[in-house]
Formats: structure tokens, sequence, C-alpha cells
């Protein structure tokens, strides 16, 4: 069962034990572990490969550095979660197209997401959710972008005081249904443990910079982190880290030769303290632009612990197998269905899809080829415009190829149930096909087969 990792806290510089400041990211592992899983890029690709990295990425068209708290007082009140995964992810894949093509210069207070709009959102959702100054979790905030988006900071300027936020949240007509809020919407959103597996997971957020997505996380605090950084040749090699701390933030590139010679490699991490930060304690200058810092892979991999990626909305018209839907759902295909076979051990049947309007996806079931083929009922549990779902198997066997029946359940932004039905065809898994193919009941006597979230699904006939 996932647990609380820790609990929100901040740093002195002075004293790393010190912890009355918060930076605000309350590390739930539970939030994540019931969340749809990512899957690397190279799932999409056509050949499903991932291509050599280049050795340097530094994303473009990001949203500005912001402020939390003040200059004085970094990181308090603790809103980094509204920062990094509502204001950084979400302005900079709102400004995406599917393609990697952009849509307008998210750095623009009106082309971008109001952090202080999405806090003072998330705190009238109760204490399990944020308090402020504390701050709280953060799915919550890609979970609201991609169902109804937000207002912009220029509608809803940031300012660091809970006053302003129950202000906010306090008013009439909260929340309020702004004009340009669907203009933010994005398509959806996937998440992935660093702890688990911390060299894979910084293998993975290359690829995702490769690909032109930014990736949120959060993490343990290091010490001096919000006055007095140390770095050797402009890159943070620091490993201690703040009791009771959390902190969410945002890689925006990275950098195979950066670094001390033998220690080289680095990701470069936006935060939200300003671009008047980093202050260094003494070493080598930063050589990031102002408002980020690089951070050794070391570094990275030792300290955080929970990650996020984001998807753009596709504009549409819906492509693939258009699916038959009841009045209240919204125009709605599957515009891929695959196997991909990455390694010869694990096989994924996959889902590409595509809704007019933002759905709350609760389930996805799947009816293999053949007579009397097994029904696997796979929770989803995410809303979802553009984006995808899969099962995956471990047992040593391939998807059946064919004819599958597909059923999704769910609800629509008004809360009323919606439910599709269709029929797509999956062909041999891609790049490789080494594995047999067999039913699902092969392996559902074995416990096997996950869904998107992880979770097994439950299966019938």
């Amino acid at each position: 069962m996932a647990t609380l990792l820790l609990v929100s806290g901040t740093a002195r510089a002075q004293n790393c034990a010190d912890s009355d400041e918060p930076f605000g990211s309350l590390l739930d592992a539970a939030e994540y572990s019931a969340s749809v899983q990512a899957l690397p890029p190279a799932a999409f690709f056509t050949p499903p490969t991932q291509p050599p990295l280049p050795s340097q990425v530094l994303l473009t068209n990001l949203p500005a550095v912001s402020q939390q708290g003040t200059a004085i007082m970094p990181g308090s009140p603790g809103t980094c979660e509204a920062q990094s995964f509502g204001y950084g992810l979400g302005s900079y894949t709102a400004a995406r197209l599917p393609d990697g093509l952009t849509k307008w210069n998210p750095a623009l207070p009106q082309n971008s997401v109001s952090p202080a709009y999405l806090f003072a959102l998330a705190l009238s959702q109760g204490p399990n959710v944020a308090t402020c100054p504390k701050g709280g979790l953060a799915l919550e905030y890609l979970a609201q972008l991609v169902a109804s988006g937000a207002p912009t900071r220029a509608r809803v300027p940031y300012q660091p005081s809970c006053d302003y936020f129950t202000m906010i949240e306090s008013q009439a007509d909260f929340p309020e249904s702004y004009p340009e809020m669907q203009r933010f919407r994005i398509g959806s959103y996937a998440t992935f443990q660093i702890h688990t597996d911390p060299a894979a997971a910084v293998r993975m957020i290359k690829e995702y910079i490769a690909n032109g997505q930014a990736v949120a996380f959060s993490g343990h605090v290091l010490c001096g982190y919000g006055t007095s950084l140390q770095l050797q040749d402009g890159v943070i090699y620091e490993t201690a880290t703040i009791p009771m701390s959390g902190h969410g933030q945002l890689v925006v590139g990275y950098d195979d030769d950066i670094g001390v010679p033998g220690q080289q490699g680095a990701l470069l991490v936006q935060n939200s303290f300003g671009t008047g930060w980093p202050v260094s304690a003494g070493g080598s200058p930063s050589p990031a632009p102002p408002g980020m810092v690089y951070w050794s892979y070391n570094s990275f991999q030792t300290t955080q612990l929970l990650a996020a990626v984001a998807y753009p909305r596709s504009p549409g018209p819906p492509a693939g197998v258009r699916l038959s839907g009841n009045v209240q759902a919204p125009l709605a295909s599957i515009t891929r269905a695959f196997q991909w076979e990455p390694n010869g051990q694990q096989v994924y049947l996959i889902l590409t899809h595509f809704f007019h309007d933002p759905v709350l996806l609760s389930n996805v079931v799947l009816t293999e080829p053949g007579t009397g083929g097994v029904t696997a009922t796979a929770a989803y549990g995410q809303y979802i415009s553009t984006g995808y779902s899969y099962l995956a198997r471990i047992d040593g066997n391939a998807f059946r190829s064919g004819s599958w029946g597909v059923t999704l359940e769910g609800t629509n932004v008004d809360g009323n149930p919606i439910t599709y039905t269709g029929t797509m065809v999956v062909g041999a898994p891609q790049p490789n096909n080494t594995l047999p193919a067999a039913s699902m009941a092969v392996a559902e006597t074995k416990n096997k087969i996950v869904g998107s979230t992880g979770a097994a699904p439950t299966f019938g006939r």
C-alpha cells in the first residue's frame, strides 16, 4: 500500500535542521500510485523505438520564472505545486499542439495559467488537498487543467499571502467561469515515481525532454537551496536534505557534459523563487538562465521522489475508430490501437484516445478476439481529452491480434454518466514480435496483467 512519504517543510540556509518556512509539497506516494502510470515517448514513435538521445536539450517557449513567496523569504506560502505542476507544466503544455508546434508564448501573463487561482481552488477542497501556508498535493492542478482549464495570471495575479488566497476563494462567484479558462485545457497527464528506480527515472525524464515535454517533480529540499547554494563547475552536487521537507519544480532540459570532470551530467531545473535565484554561497557561478539551476544526475536521483508529464489537447476532428456514445457523451474515437513490445519481456496493448470535450474516464473494458474471449475491466479514474490507456502483461505472452471490443465508462464534466462502445483492430507487437500470442485467461490466473494505473483489472467472459 502506498503511504505518505513526507510532510511539507522547508529550510533555513544557516541550519539545515530548521523547517519553519513552508515550500509546500505534501509528498504523498498514494496520490501518484492511484494515477495513470506514464509510458515512455518511444511507445508512440513509428517505429516504437527510442533513437539515441542528444547530449544536450534545452526546452524553449517556457513560461516565465515565477516568484513564490518573496526574495527575502522564498517558498512561503507553500504554493510550489501550483507553481510547478499547474503554472509551469500546465502553461507549457497548453501552449503546445500534439505535433510539438507552439500556439503562443506562455511567458506572457495573458498566455499562462494563474497559480494563485489554482492554489485558491485547491484550498477550497479542504485540508486533505491543501492548506496555507503549508501547501499540499500536486496532481489536483493537472486534473483541473484537463477538465476545465484556468484563468490567466494576468486576470488573477499572484500575491504571497494566505489572506489573498482566502479572498479569492471567498468570492461569491468562485470558482468563476472566466471566459478564457478553456483555452488552457490540456489533454491528459501521467505519473511515475522517481524513488522506485532513480536511474531509470532520470533516463525517462531525458527522453521526455528530448521529445519536447517538460516534467514536473517533487522531492526533498536540498540544504541551502533557498539562499545559499554551493555549485561545482556550475552544477549542484548536494545530497543532504532538510528534514520533513518537500518542494515541487520543473525539469526543462539536460546536459550530459556539464559539471565536474568525471561526474558530468545534469538536469536543468526551473524553480519558483524568482529570477534573482539561485544565490551562491561560494563555488562557481551558475551557467543556467536566471531562476534555473543544473542538478547533477546523482543529486536528483538521491533526493527526488515523484514526477508527472502532461500531454497537449488535440483540437480534433476525431480520427481513427469513431465510438458510439450515449446522448450525454461527447464525440470520441480511438485514434490508434496497437501492441508495443519494447524488450521481449513485457507487452503493452495501447489505446490512444480523443474526446471532443473532457471526460472523467472511470473504466476501460476490453474484450479480446475469438469465441468466448476474455474481457478485462481496468480502472482509469482521471479526466482525459487527449491521451492513452493500456493493458500490460508480463507473463511471457503477447495479446491476441484481431478485432477487440472496447467499452469506456465514466462521466462528462457535468457529472452525467457516459458510455462508449466500439471495435478496433489490433496487430502484432512492434518493434519486436518475439512472444507468442495467448488469451488473457493465461495471465489472469497468474495475476500478470495490469491496467493504466498499475492495478490488476477484473476479468470476465
